[in-house]
């Protein structure tokens, strides 16, 4: 079984007990989160199981647990994961998800980037948080990007709660609760979007110098404007939040031509990366996965292609960027190009 912890702002299938969580959002709003685990095995990992924090008003939710019947909430989930760090010394991966992928998905994805990154610190691998907003899943591509686009705006803000409290949460651990272990954050195709709105939310509520939580920050197949890194209002302050950017890009990736020719977006980070990679922030480091990738693992290189996933690897074991095997820094563009094994 692989183990795989989740955000959502989706609405339940059932008040108790889901199994599942639908398209739309909570009904209590896209701020609305709930926390929990799901339980993922079978051949195909698509066995199932949910364990959802019950949500309840406590005078101090810093002493949740998840034992018993106590109704609790995100600090029961904050706490399990900090814990499977220190015992285990592991780090921890918060998951963004793209469009038109539904809950379940959603949680498959999340345990095959669990299953592929056990080789991180000496096989110790890491924790997977998935972060997931309404995206249709059942719509027509062409339909449902629009809606999709619209949803990722709105969930912005959620991931921004859950990222503050996540930080409020790490300001309050006593001596004995710290964990030296990192965390890191994966955003894949759209929830590159949602990335841009959450960070704008975090800004705003954070003016000045807001809580750098992430250590690497890894931006897959972004469909986000090519300029994304020049304005302010766009990701310009995510660097702020993070030790390090890295954005993974393939212009032969057909769900960015659709994105940028049919959908009237500007050319996409996704397909060739930053419109002036020469002028991009210090801590962005720029990979060109191109040569490496083909085929349908073009969109969903982060999890399907074996040889973008090594170069994940070592970027989580900590590799300067220029000392990475494998890679080919072209000065011109200020990219790094994969190659082939």
């Amino acid at each position: 079984m692989v183990t795989v912890y989740f955000v959502t702002n989706r609405r339940p299938n059932k008040k108790a007990n889901p199994t599942d969580f639908t398209g739309e959002f909570s009904e209590g709003g896209p701020a609305n989160l709930r926390y929990g685990i799901a339980e993922v095995g079978g051949d195909g990992l698509d066995d199932i199981d949910l364990q959802l924090a019950p949500e309840k008003l406590v005078k101090d939710e810093a002493r949740a647990t998840l034992a018993g019947n106590t109704k609790l909430g995100s600090a029961d989930i904050m706490s399990a994961v900090r814990r499977k760090m220190a015992k285990h010394g592991r780090a921890t991966v918060v998951f963004i998800h793209g469009y038109n992928v539904s809950f379940r998905e959603a949680v498959k994805s999340a345990a095959q980037l669990k299953q592929n990154l056990k080789g991180h610190a000496g096989g110790k691998g890491v924790n997977v948080v998935l972060f997931s907003w309404p995206s249709d899943g059942k719509m027509t591509p062409f339909l449902a990007y629009a809606s999709d686009r619209h949803d990722a705006a709105a969930a912005g803000p959620a991931f921004a709660r859950g990222f503050l409290k996540l930080a409020d949460f790490l300001r309050g651990a006593t001596r004995e609760e710290e964990c030296a272990e990192s965390i890191h954050l994966v955003a894949h195709s759209m929830g590159n979007y949602v990335l841009r709105h959450a960070v704008q939310e975090v800004a705003n509520q954070s003016p000045g110098r807001p809580p750098r939580v992430f250590d690497q920050v890894f931006l897959m197949a972004a469909d986000e404007d090519d300029d994304a890194f020049e304005h302010e209002y766009k990701l310009l302050p995510l660097p702020r939040l993070s030790q390090r950017v890295n954005v993974y890009f393939n212009n032969e990736d057909r769900a960015m031509l659709i994105s940028d020719k049919t959908k009237g977006n500007p050319d996409r980070l996704g397909d060739n990366g930053p419109a002036v990679p020469r002028g991009v922030p210090g801590k962005v480091t720029l990979i060109d996965c191109t040569p490496v990738v083909s085929g349908l693992v073009e969109h969903s290189y982060f999890i399907d292609s074996p040889r973008v996933v090594q170069d994940m690897l070592a970027v989580l074991d900590g590799a300067q960027p220029d000392k990475i095997a494998g890679r080919d820094y072209i000065h011109e563009t200020n990219k790094y190009r994969l190659l082939k094994d």
